[in-house]
């Protein structure tokens, strides 16, 4: 099954067996499929709140993997996950995609607050407002343990996998940083045209004479922790 770099990138950074990943917003269970070939959780969960989508997706997965306990599909919105249903210490890992990042964050700030016991790991690819969406992410009791920014088509993602502080976390762990950290190191032609792209998008936001004053401040803070970064990056 060929799967798009996207997914291939975010199946590339599950580098460790998981007892339990939750494939939300999976659509045609690409990655999850992809995830379950090689073994990489003892139980794969598809979740998608689209019936007709989840019930052709149980008939593909029924002929492609009939050992049924190694996987679950549930037609539900991400914010009614049953993580209950699984023991405190057990891994999991909820991968969200797809979505924008302000239902991103919703996600995970209802997930750790509903759970705050369970062993959770996010593994997130916003399509829009990641900016917004790390900052609130730096009031969770998150840490950053990867991130990578890649292009596909004409069109740029960040993928940023992320820890439970109160989880045993290694030496490479860090701080969530509201414009990134780990994606811009040994910055390339694709993060300078990233970042470039990002500043022309933020002082076109700043010109909407539409915003409000509480609007442009927000947007000219962005702009300006962007700013600096691409001084830091060209210096």
């Amino acid at each position: 099954m060929k799967i798009s770099k996207r997914l291939q990138t975010i199946d590339s950074l599950v580098t460790k067996n998981y007892q339990h990943i939750w494939d939300c917003c999976c659509d045609h269970g690409q990655l999850g499929m992809t995830l379950l070939k090689r073994g990489a959780a003892e139980q794969l969960h598809f979740v998608d709140r689209v019936p007709s989508i989840m019930a052709q997706l149980s008939l593909t997965l029924k002929q492609q993997f009939p050992v049924q306990q190694q996987w679950r599909v549930h037609t539900l919105d991400v914010l009614d996950l049953p993580l209950d249903e699984v023991a405190l210490g057990q891994s999991q890992l909820i991968i969200i995609a797809g979505v924008g990042g302000e239902l991103s964050q919703r996600m995970v700030e209802h997930l750790l607050a509903k759970f705050p016991g369970h062993n959770l790991e996010f593994l997130l690819c916003p399509l829009r407002h990641q900016y917004k969406l790390r900052s609130a992410l730096q009031k969770l009791p998150l840490l950053l343990h990867n991130e990578i920014l890649i292009k596909e088509s004409k069109w740029y993602y960040e993928i940023i996998h992320l820890l439970k502080s109160c989880e045993a976390s290694t030496v490479g762990d860090n701080l969530i940083q509201a414009r990134g950290s780990l994606m811009w190191d040994n910055a390339t032609a694709l993060q300078h045209n990233y970042l470039q792209q990002t500043i022309n998008h933020y002082q076109r936001m700043l010109k909407n004479t539409k915003a409000s004053i509480a609007e442009r401040f927000e947007l000219q803070q962005t702009l300006s922790a962007y700013l600096e970064l691409q001084q830091s990056l060209n210096s």
